[in-house]
Order: C-alpha cells, then sequence, then structure tokens
C-alpha cells in the first residue's frame, strides 16, 4: 500500500514538474491525475502479478500432501515398531 502511495505521489510530482513551465493551471489539474492513474496501472500490475502465483498454488498443494502422506507413513511405521530400551546398568560411568 505504502508503494502505491510513493507511486502516486511521484509521478503526480514528475507531471506537476513537467507542465509547471507550460502552464501552472495544468500541471495543478494534471498532476493529481497523472498520480491516480499511475497508482491504478500499480494496482493493476500487483493484481496480475498475485493472480500469477495462484496459478502455481495446485502444484504447491499436490507437492504438500504427497509430503504429509509420506510423513504419516513414517510416523505409522515408527509407532508400530517397537523403540529398544537400554537398561541403567549398562552404561558406564567415564
Amino acid at each position: 500500500m505504502l508503494l502505491l502511495v510513493a507511486v502516486a505521489i511521484g509521478s503526480g510530482l514528475v507531471a506537476a514538474a513537467i507542465l509547471a513551465p507550460i502552464s501552472l493551471l495544468a500541471a495543478l489539474i494534471v498532476a493529481p491525475l497523472a498520480g491516480s492513474f499511475a497508482a491504478v496501472l500499480g494496482c493493476f500490475a500487483i493484481a496480475w502479478r498475485s493472480t500469477g502465483s495462484h496459478r502455481a498454488r495446485p502444484s504447491l498443494d499436490a507437492q504438500t500432501d504427497a509430503m504429509v502422506a509420506s510423513l504419516r507413513g513414517i510416523a505409522q511405521q515408527g509407532a508400530t515398531s517397537p523403540v529398544p530400551k537400554v537398561r541403567a546398568d549398562r552404561h558406564r560411568a567415564a
């Protein structure tokens, strides 16, 4: 959001700086319009970029499901195989 505000302010100032030598009134009228237009273009760019990342999401979901299934299989193997118990008298003090 701050990036959009910065783009809007920056493009408005640039438009005003370009038009100020020609006409101060035109610079004052065009600067907010240019800033708003740049912010709208930035919103479209962010939306387009965000929808592109959602296209790859199903493949990531499938990979996550496969990893969870393999971890559950490993957990089931660990739950069924008994853990060897070590008696306390087998350890030697150094």
